[in-house]
């Protein structure tokens, strides 16, 4: 019960704090005069803050980012187009970075030893798991349902949960 306790504070702290933070952004970037380049740094810079403070705070930080994202790229900000420019381009290398140290862990000879757990999980995780994760987190921005199913099966599926999932490891 206690385990359960913890993911539920985390869950609605981490919402939480991604909403008032991605709130707090919108506000800061369509207010805040910076130059042309810095408006990139700035949403990583309040990235990183919304992540830290609902961590310290005990709540999930991935959870608050993420809700935070969703709610600045709802939102009309000014700058758009370069900060989408640039957080695409810094996706882009960390996947790269993310995949060349995931095979780093791979050992071969252990590969078959471990295929059928592994195998389970990932069709659990790609019939079941994103789709439901994908429906729970877009359907109140009001997205059709033809358009979350599109979401729910394209893009790299799985590469941030296996990364974090070596965290433990």
């Amino acid at each position: 019960l206690s385990t359960l306790a913890t993911l539920a504070r985390q869950a609605v702290l981490g919402g939480a704090m991604g909403v008032a933070g991605g709130a707090l952004a919108t506000l800061a970037l369509n207010r805040l005069t910076l130059p042309g380049g810095l408006h990139p740094l700035f949403v990583i810079a309040l990235a990183v803050s919304v992540f830290g403070i609902t961590s310290y705070l005990d709540g999930s930080g991935f959870l608050a980012v993420y809700v935070a994202g969703l709610v600045v790229g709802n939102s009309g900000v000014r700058a758009y187009p370069t900060i989408t420019r640039f957080l695409e381009s810094a996706t882009w290398l960390c996947q790269i970075v993310m995949f060349l140290l995931l095979g780093l862990l791979v050992t071969p000879s252990r590969l078959i030893q471990y295929a059928p757990e592994s195998l389970a999980i990932a069709l659990f995780l790609i019939v079941i798991g994103r789709p439901a994760a994908v429906w729970i987190c877009l359907k109140p921005f009001g997205f059709t349902p033809p358009e979350i199913n599109f979401v729910s099966w394209v893009g790299l599926r799985g590469a941030v949960s296996i990364f974090l999932a070596t965290v433990p490891t």
